[in-house]
């Protein structure tokens, strides 16, 4: 690549992230207003929504960043290109299926994980149905990471950096709708855990997950437009899986402590309401430290 075009190509990228965060800060603001910072409500939001993150990182993103990516990179320089590619893809989509399901069968367990046992039994019931909306995010995850990285393997950086604006679009959409719908949470019944029947456990699920089926699905298309068509082919032969077992060792390890770490500090918070005071709609938990969190991210980004 030329200066010029790095130059470019890095102008697309840094304006496609700063444009996610300032639209990640505006879903965020609607989502603090619809369920609230604070809150035995917002809290098992919170957790349920974090947990396909930390699977991601654990699972998927370990295997993929250390495995499957640079399998990308390579399967462009060999004989068998377009095989080497779909093997890649059908296997990488395959494991993420299975865990995906596996995971989300899961719910109640995972959640159980990371809450205490002085939540209540509907705020517990609560969080695992968020979960069970939540969860499916992993796989598309995994998805955006793999057709983005072949994206980037053919010099097209922009897709990948601009698809995120597009998650927070669709949610910034659904979490609107559920305002319009059930209004704020300074003047509705949102924190009142007995009025959260399906289609509104739905809505503001929904609204969380579909932005990242769309921030996956919509890299099908620049792929399309630039001549790349997946063919399903089962096969590990031919893919260089062997030769970076040592690294994706090391870099699960790395993840799995990493994680050991939002692990503890999810139990404390959500421990610190209950432990504080019984009036948990008052005191900061999850959901706090995560949009404490996400404002400071959003403003190094900027």
């Amino acid at each position: 690549m030329t200066a010029a075009s790095v130059g470019r190509s890095s102008l697309i990228m840094a304006s496609g992230t700063a444009f996610s965060r300032l639209l990640g800060l505006l879903r965020n603001v609607l989502l603090v207003a619809a369920l609230g910072a604070t809150g035995a409500v917002a809290d098992a939001f919170d957790v349920a929504n974090k947990i396909p993150n930390i699977l991601y990182a654990i699972m998927a993103g370990g295997a993929l960043n250390a495995v499957i990516v640079p399998q990308v990179m390579r399967a462009y320089r060999s004989k068998n290109a377009k095989e080497h590619l779909d093997k890649l893809l059908t296997l990488s989509t395959a494991i993420l299926l299975g865990l995906t399901v596996l995971f989300t069968a899961g719910a109640g367990v995972i959640v159980g994980i990371y809450t205490t046992d002085k939540w209540s039994e509907a705020q517990l019931g609560l969080a695992i149905a968020f979960a069970f909306w939540c969860i499916p995010q992993l796989f598309f995850y995994g998805l955006y990471t793999l057709l983005g990285q072949v994206l980037n393997a053919k010099g097209k950086f922009g897709p990948y950096m601009w698809a995120p604006a597009l998650n927070n679009v669709v949610s910034i959409i659904g979490f609107g709708i559920f305002l319009l719908v059930y209004g704020p949470v300074a003047t509705g019944n949102v924190a009142d855990l007995s009025s959260w029947d399906a289609p509104k456990i739905a809505l503001i699920g929904a609204s969380a997950t579909l932005g990242i089926v769309a921030q996956a699905l919509i890299l099908f298309w620049p792929l399309h437009r630039d001549g790349f068509r997946w063919g399903l082919r089962f096969g590990f032969r031919g893919i260089g899986l062997r030769t970076t077992g040592a690294v994706a060792m090391w870099t699960f390890l790395a993840l799995l402590l990493d994680q050991i770490v939002v692990w503890v500090i999810t139990k404390i918070a959500s421990a610190a309401p209950h432990a504080v005071s019984s009036t948990t709609e008052v005191v900061a938990g999850n959901a706090s430290y995560t949009q404490a969190l996400m404002s400071s991210t959003c403003c190094r980004t900027l």
